[in-house]
């Protein structure tokens, strides 16, 4: 009886409290036993029903107390500790919290959907872009076809008055008359230009024939120099298209002429002046075939006390002077109808360099210096030169080539 009091007081005590007070060794050894007996030795009403033959017994074993909350701590200290690895160590500047920030804030605004979105401050920039580009596209044919209708409109008013130029002028300078040496052509185009090409029919009808009377200017002495020399081209003047044409007004010496460039039946080039007379429209034919007082062959020989007019193309290079010989201008100058070149100069600094010098516009800053010229010049040999293509400029007589 005594041992099995001793054995019901078991279930009551717990297997990690085991202060009992034994007073000798052997009791303490039976008081272990028992306990050991309460808590592994299962009661007989308890006991599983025995298996039948062949089959074997498998006893689970009890999880241990502790584990499972082991486990969640070592899993919770490596996640700190990853935490922890995975950023820089030491302290954040305020530039990089703010990025972190900012990048933070966009991500949460794509995240959103579109619903949530609408109103913000970019959608709404975006929305007022797209607007004005649909309103742009909107009014630019509606003002082009505004546009359009006022023109037509303004259009069929101009036309009841054809005759008439309209211009965005006041009254008083419709008055304004042209005055000058040009005057007459520039207020009667149609008649010089019309008149103009009438004597170059007239004159290609008489090629082979008698040159007709009253179409040059300086009858007596164009014909004369005709007579001598010859007429001055061979071919006669295509005058069918218009389009060939190239025609200028201009002046010289208080003297108003039309320029009219064309080709010719040989295909070659042509230049010729028209000039106003009292007989009406005539050709000058000096200019027109730019003679010269000596025939450029003669040109070499002419002596130094020979002063002799020429019409030449004229040249001038800021390299043409050289520093050996600085009292001279020098001038390069061909004759029409000729590629054989010569030297002309002027004394360096005088009136008569300066002259020749504005004809290619030098020192001036707003208009384009020109390369080549017209020009009737008079010139003569210079007793010091020993070379046959240098002469003295003695005279400017006129830019172009019709003489006063």
């Amino acid at each position: 009886m005594g041992r099995a009091r001793e054995g019901s007081t078991g279930p009551g005590v717990s297997g990690r409290n085991l202060n009992c007070r034994c007073v000798d060794g052997d009791h303490a050894v039976s008081s272990l036993s028992t306990f050991r007996m309460t808590e592994e030795d299962p009661s007989p009403e308890d006991s599983p029903a025995p298996l039948p033959e062949g089959k074997k017994r498998v006893r689970k074993r009890r999880k241990k107390r502790g584990s499972s909350r082991e486990t969640l701590f070592l899993k919770k200290r490596e996640i700190l500790r990853e935490m922890h690895s995975g950023h820089e160590s030491g302290a954040v500047s305020l530039k990089e919290q703010v990025a972190r920030l900012k990048s933070a804030k966009d991500a949460e605004k794509e995240a959103k959907p579109v619903e949530e979105r609408w109103g913000s401050s970019s959608s709404s920039q975006r929305g007022w872009g797209w607007f004005l580009v649909r309103v742009f596209a909107l009014l630019v044919p509606v003002l082009a076809i505004i546009t359009a209708i006022f023109l037509m409109k303004r259009h069929k008013a101009d036309s009841r008055y054809p005759d008439q130029l309209y211009l965005n002028i006041s009254e008083e300078e419709r008055k304004f008359e042209p005055v000058g040496a040009k005057a007459w052509f520039d207020k009667n185009p149609s008649l010089s230009y019309d008149s103009s090409i009438a004597i170059l029919r007239r004159l290609n009808e008489a090629v082979g024939k008698e040159v007709p009377e009253d179409v040059f200017r300086r009858k007596d002495f164009t014909l004369g120099q005709i007579e001598d020399r010859g007429i001055g081209w061979n071919s006669g003047f295509v005058t069918t298209d218009p389009r060939k044409f190239k025609w200028t007004i201009a002046e010289t010496e208080g003297v108003g002429y039309l320029i009219l460039e064309g080709v010719r039946e040989d295909r070659t080039t042509y230049r010729t002046y028209f000039v106003k007379s009292d007989e009406g429209i005539r050709m000058d034919w000096a200019a027109s075939t730019g003679w010269s007082q000596v025939p450029v062959e003669e040109l070499p020989g002419a002596t130094g006390e020979q002063q002799v007019l020429v019409r030449c193309v004229l040249s001038k290079e800021p390299y043409f002077d050289t520093n050996s010989d600085p009292s001279r201008s020098w001038y390069l100058f061909m004759l029409p109808g000729s590629e054989e070149q010569f030297w002309g100069y002027a004394p360096a600094g005088t009136q008569l360099d300066q002259d020749l010098l504005d004809l290619f516009q030098f020192g001036r800053i707003v208009l384009e210096r020109k390369k080549d010229v017209r020009a009737t010049l008079r010139i003569s040999r210079s007793p010091q030169s020993t070379k046959e293509d240098r002469f003295e400029i003695v005279e400017l007589i006129t830019e172009e080539w019709v003489l006063p």
